[in-house]
């Protein structure tokens, strides 16, 4: 009960610091608070690394990149969709493996925070690429922030920000061959959060403006807004994606973990065993 009071302080207090750096929405703080609380409570030492490390890097991507862009200290303050799209899973997996710890559940909560840690780097560093995007299903030239579309830093920048993760997974497991594995689960992730991205994804046409967004608030001043669906399902938002993404990562780790951990099964059984020698008995001598 202490462990998990603790926990809930912790998270309430850096959620409350997040929201004083306008990092969070009023919404987006309190359910970092319950995020990081499941993780801190569940999760232990390791699981609140992981995900200080995901927070931390991602958030100070998001300022640096506004800062670049713009010239200014900015960046786009996390809602309460956004942080459960990205931190919901990862929670409910630390929780799971509290109540039944396995290393197959671990990695699969790394991969998932692997993932969102990719798809974050690749938004905000591919913003910065001098190439034009293009369509990850087509290869057509697109305007910058249209989803489904990348850039080769982009996605440089999404396998580096999967390695960040997979690495810190590793240095706290001790187990280096960690780092590739969920690497590859994150760049995963992150490429599902791109072809979704094309393809499912609702995008509207505004009919006053003209404009095409995604955004189903998209309206001018007290006017309801009037968008027609021109690609896509009305259910598949942008947080939608990004939790099927976090779902591929987290399914391609624990996929990875599993036939890592069957491959050391089989190497265990087939390797030699040591001869046991039997204890000499001594004898005892009878005349003849």
């Amino acid at each position: 009960m202490r462990r998990w009071m603790l926990a809930s302080l912790l998270a309430t207090a850096l959620a409350g610091a997040a929201h004083r750096r306008h990092a969070l929405s009023p919404s987006g703080a309190t359910g970092a608070a319950a995020v990081g609380t499941a993780v801190f409570g569940a999760g232990g030492l390791r699981g609140s690394a992981l995900l200080l490390l995901f927070f931390g890097s991602s958030t100070a991507l998001s300022r640096l990149s506004g800062v670049a862009s713009n010239g200014a200290e900015a960046g786009p303050r996390r809602t309460l969709a956004q942080v459960l799209a990205n931190g919901g899973l990862p929670a409910a997996l630390a929780v799971c493996d509290h109540v039944r710890p396995s290393p197959h559940v671990a990695a699969a909560y790394a991969g998932a925070l692997a993932a969102a840690n990719a798809d974050t780097w690749a938004t905000e560093i591919g913003a910065l690429s001098a190439t034009p995007p293009r369509m990850i299903t087509s290869g057509r030239r697109v305007p910058r922030g249209v989803s489904g579309a990348v850039t080769p830093l982009g996605t440089l920048a999404s396998l580096a920000g999967a390695l960040v993760v997979g690495a810190g997974h590793a240095a706290l497991t001790g187990r280096p061959a960690a780092t590739q594995r969920l690497g590859v689960a994150g760049l995963a992730g992150s490429l599902a959060d791109s072809v979704l991205g094309a393809t499912l994804q609702a995008v509207y046409v505004c009919q006053r403006c003209g404009q095409c967004t995604e955004d189903r608030e998209h309206a001018h001043g007290t006017d309801a807004p009037a968008l027609t669906l021109v690609r896509g399902l009305p259910l598949i938002t942008n947080d939608t994606v990004n939790l099927c993404a976090s779902l591929v990562g987290a399914l391609v780790a624990y996929i990875a973990a599993s036939r890592d951990h069957e491959r050391r099964r089989v190497r265990s059984r087939s390797w030699p065993s040591p001869t046991r020698r039997r204890p000499l008995r001594s004898r005892r001598y009878s005349p003849p």
